[in-house]
């Protein structure tokens, strides 16, 4: 057990912060002086996709449990120790052609039934804790698998950002009880809106001004069917504005640093290649879409709807395991929470779908007068482990492991 005596706690449930002593869990027994310091709950990044590479990049910003989107089963099992707790899908569920290509070591791309059924099976076995569904499934195998995974007891989140066919209200119907990205949303807020469609037809629906009716109606249709939804404005905005941080100091973070600096997770290659390709067109889309998903989110909670905090790191641009998170609360400013609300949302109410992480994080600086606080962290606690800030910056895996690893995954499901 470890006490932390004399520390500030942050009492996100009452909104107030009380000086206590606080036990916590843990392999260790010690005592810690926690004058002038600030203790919290863990942060929870609903919906990322973690790696044996990125792992400890997450504790280093203050989370403490992640839900994985999408992934791969023995990849996810190759994780070591200075990681935060995973509630995890592994191989996601697609249409053909499949968004990510062919079926492979991270999706199982199929207009069959039977085989998206299967797949559903393969997800059970392995312990996923839910089912995820990509953009271009087809109607009557979502259909299939939102039945069978209700018999599993196991929901199903579906990201339709590039779906031409199902829109929120289908989705929900068919079972889907989480919305990626807010994604489909505008699907029913715009009949003729798809992510495919020429640029004039683009120009001629943005400008249409959103129907304030249609969004409540479909919103309530989505709150009778338990639908909620992790809306990654951060995502949206920088597809829209490229690498510009909200705060800006987050540049010069030491996190920013780590990640600039890791020779393993060379995440900036990634994202340098995939911004080189991003036109003024598609920003242009990105910036239309950040906006509605703003609106949507807003009016979601307005009406007493679940909505969730995640970053969807390390995909599109610029959007970094762990830190990003700081980004995304800043996010939720837009909707008249304060920050001891938002830290509810992101560090309290995500664990009631998770379950409880016993993660806290022990900062030197009040995360409640400012956000970006968090980062000022002294030690992360997980699951009875204790990491000082500095020994999860040195810690290094071994990466022509992994890679050989890796290789030998993606050789199994090609054949």
């Amino acid at each position: 057990m470890i006490e932390i005596i004399n520390v500030n706690w942050i009492n996100l449930e009452d909104k107030k912060i009380e000086v206590k002593d606080v036990n916590i869990p843990s392999e260790d027994n010690l005592e810690i002086d926690g004058s002038g310091k600030f203790l919290m709950p863990g942060l929870v990044d609903m919906h990322t996709h973690i790696t044996p590479t990125s792992a400890k990049h997450y504790l280093y910003s203050g989370v403490t449990s992640v839900r994985n989107t999408g992934g791969n089963f023995e990849m996810l099992n190759l994780i070591d120790d200075v990681t935060p707790n995973v509630y995890a899908t592994y191989r996601f569920i697609d249409g053909e052609p499949g968004l990510w290509g062919p079926t492979s070591y991270g999706n199982i791309s199929t207009n069959d039934i039977e085989t998206a059924l299967a797949a559903v099976d393969e997800l059970h076995k392995q312990g996923a804790k839910f089912v995820k569904v990509y953009g271009n499934i087809q109607e009557e195998v979502l259909e299939a698998v939102g039945k069978k995974s209700g018999e599993m007891n196991l929901e199903v989140a579906a990201d339709l950002l590039h779906t031409k066919s199902i829109d929120s209200i289908k989705a929900a119907d068919y079972g889907v009880k989480w919305l990626e990205h807010a994604s489909s949303i505008v699907h029913s807020l715009y009949p003729n809106y798809n992510t495919q469609i020429s640029q004039d037809e683009f120009n001629r629906i943005s400008q249409i001004e959103m129907d304030e009716e249609r969004l409540t109606d479909v919103l309530a249709h989505l709150i009778e069917k338990e639908v909620k939804i992790v809306p990654t404005l951060t995502l949206y905005r920088h597809l829209a504005e490229g690498r510009i941080f909200n705060p800006q100091e987050l540049e010069s973070s030491k996190q920013m640093k780590l990640l600039d600096e890791d020779k393993v997770f060379k995440v900036n290659d990634q994202f340098n290649a995939i911004d080189a390709q991003l036109n003024e067109d598609f920003r242009s889309r990105q910036k239309w879409e950040y906006k509605q998903v703003k609106a949507i989110t807003g009016k979601y909670l307005e009406i007493g709807g679940e909505v969730y905090i995640g970053t969807d790191a390390p995909a599109g641009t610029w959007v970094y395991p762990g830190l990003s998170m700081i980004e995304e609360l800043n996010e939720f400013k837009n909707f008249n929470l304060n920050n001891f609300e938002i830290l509810k949302k992101a560090a309290v109410e995500s664990k009631e779908v998770i379950g409880e992480d016993n993660g806290y994080l022990l900062l030197e600086s009040n995360p409640v007068e400012k956000l970006e606080n968090i980062l000022d962290i002294n030690t992360v606690f997980v699951d009875g482990k204790r990491f000082k800030h500095n020994d999860i910056a040195q810690y290094t895996v071994d990466g022509k492991s992994l890679m050989k690893e890796f290789e030998g995954i993606e050789r199994k499901y090609s054949l």
